[in-house]
């Protein structure tokens, strides 16, 4: 009886470890970057302002809340970066991002007080843009219009994109000169 409760044991104890080695010897889900352009920035006035999201619900809290919370403040995005405006284009990196879908906010914050400005309308007064450059039909765009993909083998591990900035409304006088 001891030798076969022993025999069973040993054979316990090695498929324990065969499956510890095989576990740790498994290749890990590889963390993607994803390079951010964003283009037409019309001025060097104020701020780019770029939020990070990784899920649906909080993209649309987000872009409820852009006018009277702003991304930085938003505690729903993922990454959230704000960089001096320069007219042209500026970019941005995320580094080590896990494999998963991600969508993306920019706006121009041209008069620098943090929010999306609008019109009494609910047009947007600066700058804006969503990865993929995605498009509302008189909304904002969904998550899965302006989702990018990283994923954890090949070319869709690491991924460059352009979002192009549309602006509803000329620029003032202030925003063209600058401050």
């Amino acid at each position: 009886m001891k030798t076969e409760t022993f025999a069973a044991f040993r054979l316990f104890l090695a498929a324990t470890t065969a499956l510890a080695v095989a576990t740790l010897a498994a290749p890990s889900a590889r963390a993607g970057d994803l390079k951010v352009t964003v283009a037409g920035v019309r001025s060097d006035a104020g701020a780019v302002m770029v939020g990070l999201y990784d899920s649906p619900e909080r993209f649309r809290r987000a872009i409820s809340n852009s006018a009277h919370v702003g991304l930085l403040s938003d505690k729903g995005r993922m990454i959230g970066v704000t960089m001096r405006a320069r007219t042209g284009s500026e970019g941005i990196s995320f580094l080590d991002l896990p494999p998963g879908r991600y969508a993306i906010i920019v706006f121009h914050d041209e008069d620098d007080n943090g929010l999306l400005d609008m019109n009494l309308l609910g047009i947007p007064t600066e700058g804006y843009g969503f990865s993929n450059n995605a498009s509302g039909f008189f909304s904002a765009p969904s998550f899965d219009a302006a989702a990018v993909t990283i994923s954890s083998v090949g070319e869709e591990a690491d991924k460059s994109i352009t979002i192009g900035l549309t602006y509803q409304v000329a620029a003032s006088p202030r925003s063209r000169v600058g401050r």
